[in-house]
């Protein structure tokens, strides 16, 4: 018997419903529906929606605050950075001069966070003198700023206040909070647990930050046994890191003969201070030359015998859970080695903490779709690394069975297919590019500079828009001893000129612009200039 109802089909449903229903898909699936048939290329193709969603997942982006423009107007905007980063032709569209010259920066969003040391020796009397060290802060709208506002009551404040006599250890600044962590070593009797202070303050005032739940006094490096705690110590030392209400705290004391033990600590710092043995301990030789979170679940640390290891935080109540340990090549002195770039991880939720009513600024990078990047301050190379690495589920024949807990990944498992090295220096990360810049002559400072882009998002080098670099390339160590390195994860790369003003020092960037902090040539303060890739709008206009 026939039904008297017409049987409903994917098909012959209201397009306003497939669209709906295609919505709920990451963007490359869409892409695969659009394939099916003619009906569903045509209901993908004619959607703003759909086809906002999926620019979205091919530049990898994320949105963070709700957008005040209509959707056809934001997939525009989008389309158009995008062919702006493609071709790379920059353009300096602000110069701004400092009275001082920051030790610090970084970018989020058109803010522009700096902050600088400064140490001043007061004698009481003739054997008898203290050291005390300043910070100067400042957070700086790159779109609404000027020279005169830049330098506008810029935020200055003793670093050891309100607890007098304490060693500094670390800092960490993120412009999005407008905060500022500093991590000062308070002083006890040589053999007792190393206690540290953490002060949270605001960037732009210098006061307790609003989110604080006052400074707070953390025992981290608490010895693991008598034999330990028996010892005297030789030095002390602490890595702070922050993303939006995470901290993560690490402490380390060293006695005799470079013998350490430390502890590393995550906890909330909007509610205060947690249970002082959920807690990471070690002993011995190894020990962590850097801490970075990838995302408030994920933390990443580097350590000193050149391993990368990622941690599991989502749960506080528990201590760090170890889930990979990530080995790299020897290749010289690692040691001096750390997470140097980008300088700040921020989150979509950190970045919408920035939203205004009008502003356009509505994305950040996907965290997995992002690189990080290794380097020694001076003359090694560059590593970069793909973060979707650290989001994978790692294959268990990658895992060296032979290792100690098991956890191990040898080189050649993970790393040849998602890095590169580089050599070079004055380098800069935001999001999935790196950018670099070279002076064509190193006699005459006013010719153009050379400005590189290599962006490593896969959707990029699958556009092939610029160069793209698929091949192996193979970095040689100074030394003979060590082995010659070879990587090839696929990068698009495009190559680009500007004047500057003065001697760059550092750069930064986020998904929109490049921030270069330059020192003048008279040594008096610094300058930014701000550069941004230049819209296909304006190549017509011009």
């Amino acid at each position: 018997m026939v039904s008297s109802y017409e049987r409903v089909t994917f098909l012959n449903i209201t397009e306003e419903l497939h669209c709906y229903i295609l919505s709920f898909l990451p963007y490359n699936q869409i892409l695969h529906c659009a394939l099916i048939c003619r009906t569903m290329h045509t209901i993908v193709k004619n959607s703003v929606e759909l086809q906002y969603a999926i620019e979205l997942g091919a530049q990898g982006l994320v949105q963070v605050h709700p957008r005040t423009v209509s959707t056809a107007e934001c997939l525009r905007m989008l389309r158009e950075k995008k062919n702006a980063w493609s071709s790379f032709k920059l353009h300096v569209t602000k110069s701004i001069r400092l009275d001082w010259l920051p030790g610090f920066c970084s970018l989020t969003h058109r803010q522009l966070g700096l902050a600088s040391h400064s140490a001043e020796v007061k004698c009481h009397c003739e054997s008898d003198s203290e050291e005390d060290e300043y910070v100067t802060s400042k957070v700086i709208d790159t779109k609404t700023c000027t020279s005169d506002s830049a330098n506008d009551f810029p935020c200055t404040w003793r670093k050891n206040d309100p607890a007098p006599g304490v060693s500094p250890a670390n800092h960490y600044v993120d412009e999005t909070h407008d905060l500022y962590v500093s991590v000062d070593i308070l002083k006890t009797r040589p053999k007792r647990n190393s206690r540290f202070q953490i002060n949270f303050r605001q960037l732009s005032t210098g006061k307790e930050h609003l989110l604080a739940n006052g400074s707070q006094l953390v025992t981290v490096t608490r010895a693991p046994n008598k034999r330990l705690s028996s010892r005297r110590r030789m030095y002390r030392r602490a890595l702070v890191n922050v993303l939006e209400d995470r901290l993560a705290l690490y402490g380390e004391t060293i006695i005799k003969n470079e013998y350490r033990y430390w502890s590393l600590h995550v906890w909330n710092w909007h509610e205060g201070v947690q249970a002082d043995d959920i807690r990471v301990v070690g002993e011995g030789h190894h020990s962590l030359a850097e801490i970075r979170f990838l995302t408030k679940e994920k933390l990443l640390t580097f350590t000193r015998h050149n391993h990368i290891e990622l941690y599991d935080v989502e749960d506080l109540s528990k201590a760090p859970q170890l889930q990979a340990r990530f080995a790299l090549p020897c290749i010289g002195n690692m040691s001096f080695y750390d997470i140097r770039y980008p300088p700040v991880f921020h989150s979509a939720s950190s970045c919408a903490y920035l939203a205004t009513s009008d502003s356009h600024w509505i994305w950040t990078t996907n965290p997995a779709d992002r690189v990080l990047c290794l380097s020694d301050r001076g003359w090694g190379p560059l590593i970069v690394i793909t973060a979707r690495l650290f989001f994978m589920n790692i294959p268990p024949s990658w895992f060296d069975a032979t290792s100690e807990d098991g956890l191990s990944i040898p080189w050649l498992s993970w790393g040849p297919q998602n890095t590169r090295y580089f050599t070079g220096t004055n380098w800069g990360v935001g999001g999935s590019r790196v950018v670099s810049f070279t002076h064509r002559s190193h006699n005459n400072d006013q010719e153009p500079v050379l400005v590189q882009m290599t962006d490593f998002n896969p959707s990029a080098v699958a556009r092939g828009i610029g160069k793209v670099v698929r091949e192996a390339t193979t970095y040689y160590p100074f030394h003979k001893d060590f082995t010659p390195v070879t990587t090839y994860l696929p990068y698009v790369e495009v190559v680009s000129s500007c004047i500057l003003h003065s001697r760059p020092v550092t750069l930064v960037l986020d998904e929109e612009q490049v921030a270069i902090l330059e020192q003048p040539d008279d040594l008096k303060g610094g300058r930014v200039e701000i550069i941004g890739p230049v819209p296909s709008s304006m190549h017509k206009v011009a």
